[in-house]
């Protein structure tokens, strides 16, 4: 079972979303998983120009020689890919997003109906890793995770609002039911297993209202105490 994923924080492994992520591989790695963790800060991605040449001109090749010549390949030899992203303003980092873009060259241009939708046919026929969005937020609601969600409605979301509470020891106390529902998804994947329903539930955490009220008043605290006059 190989496992491929990417981390789209700037902050790398000094932000929240990195210490979800690591929950997740650490189960998987005692599963008997191997993981791969890259930061999409660090690699050398270009902007897709919408050209089409990936199309037309040189069909399944963009014209672009940076490391997406490798993370391609290395997405179709992989099991699962996983796609942690903080989200920003209602949305994933553009880190993530100018990524995803650069996946154009493994689609056909043809315009095919998808059930109700229309979408393009893979230009290989190979087998589809699964796909998991891990996203943080600053904001203790869901609707921060509309967008994300939309964006990847294939894969198996693992939400956590008002992530600042897995640094502080007191408030993740709160977290240890989803923890462990991250952990166990993580073991039951490499197995080559579904996740129950009740278990994907566990795997977007949810506050009360009365811890949400709390987190709105600490980050309002904080932010009123480091404003610059």
């Amino acid at each position: 079972m190989k496992i491929l994923a990417f981390n789209a924080s700037p902050r790398k492994n000094k932000g929240t979303t990195d210490k979800l992520l690591n929950h997740f591989l650490e189960a998987a790695t005692e599963a008997g998983a191997t993981t791969t963790k890259h930061y999409i800060t660090d690699l050398n991605i270009n902007g897709c120009m919408g050209c089409f040449n990936c199309w037309t001109k040189t069909p399944g090749q963009c014209i672009h020689r940076d490391d997406m010549d490798w993370i391609i390949p290395e997405f179709g030899a992989s099991d699962i890919i996983i796609l942690a992203t903080p989200i920003y303003n209602g949305n994933i980092t553009h880190y993530l997003q100018q990524m995803t873009e650069r996946l154009l060259p493994t689609a056909l241009p043809w315009q095919i109906e998808d059930g109700e939708t229309t979408s393009h046919p893979p230009r290989h026929q190979q087998k589809t890793p699964k796909t998991i969005l891990i996203a943080t937020a600053g904001f203790p609601d869901h609707q921060a995770f509309n967008i994300a969600k939309a964006l990847f409605p294939q894969s198996l979301p693992i939400t956590l609002p008002a992530a600042q509470t897995l640094t502080d020891p007191e408030d993740a106390k709160h977290l240890q039911d989803f923890i462990d529902a991250v952990q166990e998804a993580a073991k039951l994947l490499v197995q080559g297993k579904t996740p129950s329903p009740e278990l994907v539930e566990r795997l977007n955490f949810h506050y009360s209202p009365e811890m949400k009220q709390k987190i709105r008043d600490q980050a309002n605290t904080y932010f009123e105490a480091n404003l610059e006059e």
